[in-house]
């Protein structure tokens, strides 16, 4: 008896961590993205690789807050 409410403890301890890696790396992505830009913004005119990940991360923001469809 004592086995399977220790059991029934552990499991849930384990479902409230779900999905736990996948906040992380959201928001490490988010903060190199932040990052990214920020250093555009610092150099001011862009050329190359860097004004189009600027482009593709202002898009990926604007859609997922819902303003670019």
């Amino acid at each position: 008896m004592t086995r399977s409410i220790a059991a029934r403890i552990h499991t849930a301890a384990l479902r409230a961590e779900d999905g736990q890696g996948t906040v992380e790396y959201v928001g490490l992505a988010m903060a190199i993205g932040v990052l990214l830009l920020a250093v555009g913004s610092v150099l001011g005119k862009d050329h190359g690789i860097g004004s189009i990940i600027t482009g593709a991360i202002k898009s990926a923001l604007e859609q997922a807050s819902g303003g670019g469809k």
